[in-house]
């Protein structure tokens, strides 16, 4: 067993703490141990996140009847990956494999996409509507090279687990036109019932301010997984440089009987109140077997505010 400032036994995948002054102490924790994902694992004082409403409006345009082969869309400025792939009635995933040498992340005006309409996928259906979720407005922070850092809350307010989530970062103008979208991933797969999670990332080389980027919920579909498979059994929070660094180590253990991965993954979020400032995943390397106990450690930096919460998530791949 680790020597921990504190312990706390936790079979959701989750851990919440709360810094203390001293830099080398922790206070007690703030969540109620239990085996199932808690009802609200996210426990702070911040209001429940509601969903966002676009204050820029949206760009639209009527869909266009696909064509039986292959041809190359040139991208116009206010477009996004995802509404190309309403446009053409085609699979998102689909138009992403066709191109795989573009970078979704930074989709900029002029480039060609290829929309993949084969003969044989005439019928095919457009992508799946995602399952709804809560979701804060984006907070974002500048980095030394004009970039930005940006992460938005997401609740699973479903009452099933969801996986496969994204979210599309939009970037507007001064004259409110879409000049860049980002698409962005939690840092697990799996989001339980009642559980927040930070999606985040960075986009570099720009000029726009906080209040105009918005999210646009791309994916979310239903998981068979209901239960966790990981449980983290002790854990351990030392506090330096003012509580911008954060070391963080414990030990974890596997719940299922038959093993169903070979990695695990372990996300720590720092918060400073309420708004994310740092995340940090950490997967396994070594081999794993049901029932015994295995180290994690890792460090999570802030992007700039002093961390005053730290939450765990726990996953098996």
């Amino acid at each position: 067993m680790l020597h921990m400032k504190r312990r706390a036994f936790f079979l959701a995948g989750l851990v919440v703490i709360t810094a203390g002054c001293d830099f080398q102490s922790v206070s007690s924790p703030l969540s109620t141990l239990t085996i199932a994902p808690p009802s609200n694992p996210y426990q702070s004082t911040t209001k429940t996140p509601i969903p966002l409403t676009p204050t820029i409006p949206l760009l639209t345009a009527e869909p266009l009847i696909p064509t039986p082969t292959p041809f190359k869309h040139i991208v116009q400025a206010g477009e996004t990956l995802y509404g190309i792939a309403i446009k053409y009635n085609v699979l998102l995933d689909r138009i992403v494999s066709a191109n795989p040498d573009l970078d979704t992340s930074l989709l900029t005006v002029g480039t060609e996409v290829i929309i993949p309409l084969a003969e044989e996928e005439a019928d095919i259906s457009p992508t799946p509507t995602p399952y709804p979720l809560l979701r804060e407005n984006p907070v974002c922070y500048p980095t030394a090279d004009g970039g930005l850092w940006c992460y938005a809350l997401i609740e699973n307010n479903q009452n099933i687990s969801l996986e496969n989530i994204s979210l599309a970062f939009n970037i507007y103008n001064e004259d409110h036109v879409l000049v860049k979208s980002q698409i962005a991933f939690p840092p697990l797969d799996i989001l339980y019932p009642g559980q927040t999670i930070p999606v985040g990332l960075l986009i570099p080389d720009t000029q726009a301010s906080q209040n105009q980027i918005n999210t646009t919920l791309l994916t979310a579909f239903p998981s068979d997984r209901t239960d966790p498979l990981v449980a983290i059994l002790d854990h351990s929070l030392e506090y330096s440089r003012e509580n911008t660094i954060v070391h963080v180590s414990g030990i974890f253990t596997i719940l299922e009987r038959d093993l169903q991965g070979d990695q695990v993954w372990i996300a720590g979020v720092g918060f400073n109140e309420g708004k994310p400032v740092a995340v940090r995943k950490w997967i396994s390397t070594e081999g794993l077997e049901q029932g015994k106990s295995y180290p994690f450690d890792f460090q999570l930096y802030s992007l700039g505010p002093r961390i005053d919460q730290v939450q765990l998530f726990s996953e098996l791949h």
